[in-house]
């Protein structure tokens, strides 16, 4: 059986620890995205990435959606800013 995407983000509590509630919705929603299209052994990495977006945004006071932006942009779903028409 498949386990529920949005049971395992939700319940896990570390994944948006230190972030404002709309930087949560935005991360979750982003992740529950990405995940509707993923195979079990890829939501433990979907959610290891959720924890390294928070750290970073908790730690460097950095934006989740600018994080979010740069790994689009790493895996080639999004343009640089700057460079869209």
């Amino acid at each position: 059986m498949r386990e529920d995407p949005a049971a395992l983000f939700l319940e896990d509590e570390a994944l948006t620890d230190g972030l404002t509630d709309e930087e949560a919705e935005t991360l979750l929603s982003w992740l529950l995205d990405l995940a509707r299209e993923a195979s079990p052994s890829q939501l433990a990495h979907l959610r290891r990435l959720g924890h390294e977006i928070t750290r970073l945004s908790r730690d460097y006071g950095l934006p989740v959606e600018e994080l979010i932006g740069l790994v689009e942009l790493a895996w080639g779903e999004a343009e640089a800013p700057g460079l869209q028409a």
